[in-house]
């Protein structure tokens, strides 16, 4: 998933390396089956699984399919606008150029529609206490009555214990289910006949992102104000959500449901999902971590690709699924690495290094961390070897840095030689793209070469748990530092 966050795709599915594509053709089959009916779609998946990479290509996709798509960034009208102006604000916006007057008259009304919709909202009581006479009343009433005249008669049917406050605030009730009933339908229709103008038919699909991202009140704010425009003919509504976190925000605001109830319910006629699988986890976590900038943050420990931010990303694209933290658990291995890369501007750092010992903290429980090591951590090595140039190496290099090499093979540790050890963990600090590279070198496993691995190796390791567990040490609910053996 390469996209940036601000991009939009040129070419649909481009660079899809989760399936994707398979999965919106067949969304794309779905939507066109919807005819003149209005249907809410929930495209689900949890944070961080690509919900808006899916989004902005399956809206390419379609667009190239000829449909009218609208997408909405929930989060962009967070605590500066109200969620349905923010509708009809994206619709207008769409709207074919060269239609400026168009333009201008829509929003207008659009506004006009928002204002009086919005005079209710505020008050609970003022609803509670409308609701009774607005269920009473009539669609005719509603459309021909004079307000000021129809507050008084209220009034006076449901009892002089009504005080004249509560009679303005049933006016502008009434006029707000006027507005919901009849204007609001008119600028819908007249939208969407504007926006399908040419169409081959007369559908306009809007896609909603982001509101995992929205404050709470107000993700819950914009659901429920939605519920005035979901209900009108030809609009396919896609809701892309992280459903746990909605519901819990619902269960907090409202209460719990009843068994087998869902607050989503209320507005979602389809649900669907986003794969889950492991591809997706790796994919994910990649595109998290190349946001490890290396501008402003710490030198990159050494040359080559082996040491860089695009190395590290994708060693966390490997590390995520094995590790089977959720995708919470791995924005704060994240966080974790990016703060410790900020502390440290002037430090020489191995990015992949600080990535796989940040996993591996949270990854691995501690009573896995005595010896022997845990196929865990085993299966976690061999992602990065060079994880293993401990002190306890160093001190073994040393010890047999003055013997020959064409004496009996010497050996770093009992399971492996120091030949293989030097070609798949250390190629990299000597200067080479990878182990094969290493061995195919004419001058190799030399006393210069020993004394390299021995000077990083005295340091490496407990350098790098440092710059991660100093500001640890110091972040609430952090746990003790883990020391690598």
């Amino acid at each position: 998933m390469a996209l940036n966050a601000n991009e939009e795709p040129e070419v649909a599915w481009e660079g899809d390396s989760l399936g994707y594509k398979e999965v919106g053709e067949t969304f794309t089959t779905l939507v066109k089956s919807v005819k003149d009916d209005t249907k809410v779609i929930s495209i689900e998946a949890g944070y961080g699984r690509g919900k808006t990479f899916f989004r902005k290509h399956w809206a390419k996709h379609l667009s190239d399919q000829d449909e009218v798509v609208i997408q909405i960034d929930a989060h962009l009208s967070d605590h500066s606008g109200d969620p349905v102006l923010t509708f009809i604000g994206a619709l207008v916006d769409a709207l074919p150029e060269g239609a400026d007057q168009r333009r201008k008259v829509a929003f207008e009304k659009g506004k006009q529609i928002v204002g009086v919709l919005g005079r209710t909202v505020g008050g609970v009581l003022a609803k509670q206490g409308a609701g009774a006479i607005i269920d009473y009343l009539s669609d005719e009433f509603l459309e021909n009555v004079d307000l000021e005249e129809a507050a008084e008669e209220q009034l006076e049917k449901f009892g002089d214990n009504l005080s004249k406050a509560a009679g303005s605030m049933i006016a502008a009730q009434i006029t707000a289910e006027r507005v919901r009933k009849k204007e609001l339908p008119a600028q819908m229709n007249a939208l969407r006949d504007a926006l399908t103008e040419g169409k081959p038919n007369k559908r306009v699909i809007v896609m909603v992102d982001e509101l995992d991202r929205c404050h709470p009140d107000y993700a819950i704010a914009f659901l429920e104000a939605m519920k005035l425009v979901f209900a009108h003919d030809g609009f396919v509504f896609c809701l892309f959500v992280n459903d746990e976190y909605l519901e819990g925000l619902a269960a907090h605001r409202f209460g719990e449901m009843k068994a087998g109830e869902r607050y989503l319910d209320k507005f979602i006629d389809i649900r669907l999902k986003l794969p889950d699988t492991k591809e997706v986890i790796a994919g994910a976590a990649e595109e998290l971590f190349k946001g490890l900038s290396e501008t402003g943050h710490a030198k990159p420990f050494g040359e080559g690709d082996e040491f860089t931010i695009e190395r590290a990303a994708r060693l966390a694209g490997e590390l995520a699924p094995l590790s089977e933290l959720s995708m919470r658990q791995i924005e704060r291995v994240k966080l974790r690495v990016e703060l410790a890369l900020r502390c440290y501007p002037e430090q020489p750092l191995d990015y992949a290094l600080l990535v796989w010992l940040a996993f591996r903290d949270a990854a691995i429980n501690e009573d896995f961390k005595s010896a022997p090591r845990s196929k865990e951590e085993v299966a976690m090595l061999r992602l990065l070897p060079r994880a293993e140039l401990t002190p306890d190496y160093s001190t073994a290099l040393l010890e047999k840095r003055s013997r020959r090499m064409d004496q009996a093979r010497v050996i770093v540790r009992p399971d492996k030689p120091l030949e293989p050890f030097l070609e798949e963990t250390c190629f990299a600090f000597l200067g080479a793209e990878s182990a094969e590279a290493y061995r195919n070198r004419a001058s190799r496993y030399t006393a210069e070469d020993l004394r390299k691995i021995e000077e990083i190796g005295a340091s490496y390791i407990p350098l790098h748990e440092h710059v991660l567990n100093t500001l640890k040490r110091c972040q609430v609910g952090s746990g003790p530092p883990i020391t690598f053996r």
